[in-house]
């Protein structure tokens, strides 16, 4: 029989025994995490000069249609995401790889440019959208007290797929051309991501229904009907004395229901969510449009492109370190403690490169912009959790990626806007130091509160 628990709040598991017993799941989530790289901006760039050629796009209009595209995929978010409550996770997963292996056969064979628009919409929502949202998903929903290090471990799947599938992608569009290297993701997705991501859910021996997940958790703290009068302080991973709105606690409202009742219509009734919300969506806006214009910055601060490439290494080293180390520190401290906090080394970075004269600021840039996607990919998934509960986490998460598809999406036109005028770049690094200043503030409204405070 599938097993139903979730390690309990009561009794921390030991790392060791946890990776030992979890290692398959864990796997799941870093492959689906990385898998979702054919879909991210940094992988797609590498087939735009291909397109732009057959379909003779300027630079504008591509980028038009990319952001079209992406809005698109953001609009689909919500309703697609939202499946991973109410379908089984292998069969959610088997859609999400023929979804992505379609689009991309779709890519590869388009005859004229609206299809190609289309095959776009669903690279974008299968890879940027639904193989994050269902790796983080499941991270946060099945490793309770062990969230954090869950988290951090699925989202080395990230910084690997940037660091390796560039340079193999591009040499295969070098020897068969953009529209064979579209047939090649597909084929890879149907022939190993596929079977290697149900291999892992086959031996992770857990229960795939998310009904009946959710319905053993209601019955006590993770799945174990006794776990709550073990842990009256409430919750996967609650503290007494905190306010804490996690499971098996009260709610923030005062109505009297757990963090488990919390749906989409209730969350965004709760000023906590728009509060946070900031702090969530800015670097994900910052980096696409300050990466996407990575050659105009260097232009400007007169850099090579070849050093703004180099400085990735700082962006992929630090974003692995800080997602470990703040993987532990969302299990010892709460994902609420370290979400409002997570901007400041992404305003850090953007305050060197605006200072800096030497290339040592393109190193310092990516580094802060590394250390705050790091922080906000491990605690963010844990933040859900931790104050709205696991019941609709699907359904929460979906409607958050989506809203950060659309900021995304935004972005580019605003950098390109400015980048265009004498001065934009300073103007771009002021308005987002600014905007981290703003962020962060709202953010420490989630911050617990200490038993007596009103």
């Amino acid at each position: 029989m599938p097993n139903l628990d979730i390690p309990r709040a009561a009794s921390r598991e030991p790392l060791g025994a946890f990776f030992r017993r979890g290692w398959p799941l864990l796997g799941f989530g870093l492959v689906l995490a990385f898998f979702s790289s054919f879909g991210q901006t940094f992988l797609v760039s590498l087939f735009v000069p291909g397109m732009q050629a057959e379909f003779d796009l300027s630079n504008a209009r591509f980028g038009a249609l990319y952001s079209a595209a992406t809005l698109g995929s953001a609009f689909l978010m919500p309703w697609a995401g939202a499946r991973l409550d109410r379908v089984r996770l292998p069969t959610f997963t088997l859609g999400l790889v023929v979804l992505m292996a379609a689009a991309a056969v779709g890519m590869g064979s388009a005859p004229i440019l609206p299809v190609l628009v289309v095959a776009l919409v669903g690279i974008r929502l299968a890879g940027q959208g639904l193989a994050s949202h269902t790796a983080m998903t499941v991270m946060a929903r099945y490793h309770g007290e062990r969230r954090g290090v869950a988290l951090s471990v699925a989202g080395l799947g990230y910084p690997l797929g940037e660091a390796l599938l560039p340079l193999l992608v591009l040499s295969g569009i070098g020897a068969v051309g953009w529209r064979a290297g579209w047939f090649g993701v597909a084929g890879v997705a149907l022939l190993v991501f596929g079977p290697l991501l149900w291999i892992l859910l086959r031996l992770s021996g857990r229960e795939m229904d998310p009904v009946r997940l959710a319905e053993a958790s209601s019955e006590g703290v993770d799945g174990d009907p006794s776990a709550a009068a073990k842990n009256p302080a409430g919750g996967v991973g609650g503290r007494a004395g905190e306010g804490s709105a996690m499971a098996g606690g009260r709610a923030a409202d005062g109505s009297g229901a757990t963090a488990r009742d919390w749906n989409r219509s209730r969350v965004l009734r709760d000023v906590r969510f728009w509060c946070v919300l900031p702090a969530a969506l800015l670097p994900p806006f910052w980096a696409t449009a300050l990466f996407l214009y990575q050659v105009a910055i260097g232009e400007a601060k007169g850099w090579s492109a070849a050093l703004m490439a180099s400085a990735f290494t700082a962006f992929a080293l630090t974003r692995i370190a800080v997602s470990l180390l703040v993987g532990a520190g969302v299990d010892r401290w709460m994902a609420r403690r370290i979400v409002p906090f997570s901007l400041i080394p992404m305003g850090v970075g953007m305050g060197l490169l605006l200072a800096a004269e030497g290339e040592w600021g393109a190193f310092a840039f990516m580094a802060g912009m590394g250390m705050a996607v790091g922080m906000g990919a491990t605690a963010k998934p844990a933040l859900w959790a931790e104050l709205y509960g696991v019941r609709h986490l699907g359904a929460i998460k979906a409607m958050v990626s989506s809203l950060m598809v659309v900021s995304t999406a935004g972005s580019p036109i605003l950098a390109g806007w400015l980048l265009d005028r004498d001065g934009g770049l300073e103007l771009l690094l002021q308005l987002g130091m600014a905007s981290v200043v703003v962020g962060t503030v709202l953010a420490l409204r989630i911050l617990p509160r200490r038993r007596g405070t009103p």
